[in-house]
């Protein structure tokens, strides 16, 4: 995460852009260069930032004539919504969207934050986890079906 905030993702090689981010409420300009090797200058509000990339992932951001490029330590996956509340057991959609993927089957052991269910919303993928260790009882849900905001996904049975 910069200074300002904003959070940058994943970069590939990209031709010079300028996009316009609202992050929280907040807007940010952000100026992507052309990519150099391992490198793109990426500027956030008009503050330039070098950006060292691996592996088409960024792994230090720093700003332009600070301090050397060091790599970052690995990002921990941020989880996505949170699941609907419904009765004891019960994960419902927290948003109306598109199965794009169903995790786990009945029967299948699951420890608090795995995967269940991963929803497509307004072109983003959303992952549904689970809420609490358990055991999958059903799975109401199936790839490329479209639900409705609280729509029963997946119930458990809590270990």
């Amino acid at each position: 995460m910069c200074s300002d905030g904003a959070l940058l993702e994943r970069i590939t090689q990209v031709p010079m852009a300028t996009h316009r981010l609202v992050i929280e409420g907040k807007e940010f300009t952000v100026d992507v260069g052309p990519r150099s090797g391992s490198q793109v200058e990426v500027s956030v509000n008009g503050k330039t930032y070098a950006v060292k990339i691996a592996g088409g992932r960024p792994v230090a951001v720093v700003p332009r004539a600070s301090v050397p490029l060091v790599a970052a330590a690995p990002a921990k996956p941020v989880p996505g919504p949170a699941a609907g509340t419904g009765a004891p057991g019960e994960v419902r959609a927290p948003i109306a969207g598109l199965v794009l993927r169903v995790s786990v089957a009945p029967g299948q052991h699951v420890s608090t934050g795995t995967e269940l269910v991963v929803l497509e919303a307004m072109k983003m993928e959303n992952q549904i986890f689970a809420p609490v260790a358990g055991v999958i009882e059903t799975v109401a849900v199936r790839a490329d079906q479209q639900v409705n905001e609280g729509t029963l996904l997946v119930t458990l049975k809590p270990s």
